[in-house]
Parts: structure tokens; C-alpha cells; sequence
């Protein structure tokens, strides 16, 4: 029995130790803008795409568009100029 205690505190550490390096956003949409919601659900449906990657593709695209990177070194920005 100990074992399987062993093995799920081992398991909660590890779970802890990955979501400690990933980063979580999310999207709300209030009755104000429901109706936006309703588009973007819609949308997902009839594409079969996923929410998550759908909106890291957007994302990305309007990053890249704007041309602003991070530096992995520094964590310095840099951004188009025009």
C-alpha cells in the first residue's frame, strides 16, 4: 500500500514540476460579447479545430505579423519598427 502512496506523490511532484514550465491564458466571453463566443464556438465546431490551437495559431500569426519576438536569452523584447 505504501507504494501507491509513494508512486501518487511522486506522480502530484512530477505534475507540479511540468505545469511549473508551461504558461495558461484564457478567454472569456461575458453577455456583452456572448455573441462573439457563440462565433468563435461555431466555428471550432465545424472545423473540428480545438480552441487551444486555434488560438495559439491566431496569436501566433498576429505576433509574427507584428514582428515581435522575445529574446530567449534576456527575455528582452524587440519589436518591428516602421
Amino acid at each position: 500500500m505504501a507504494d501507491k502512496k509513494t508512486s501518487s506523490e511522486a506522480q502530484k511532484k512530477a505534475y507540479k514540476t511540468y505545469n511549473s514550465k508551461s504558461i495558461q491564458l484564457a478567454v472569456n466571453y461575458r453577455p456583452t460579447d456572448i455573441q462573439d463566443g457563440e462565433r468563435v464556438k461555431a466555428y471550432l465546431e465545424q472545423t473540428g479545430q480545438s480552441a487551444n490551437s486555434y488560438i495559439k495559431a491566431l496569436i501566433k500569426a498576429d505576433l509574427d505579423a507584428k514582428g515581435f519576438n522575445v529574446s530567449d536569452n534576456d527575455n528582452t523584447t524587440n519589436t518591428k519598427t516602421e
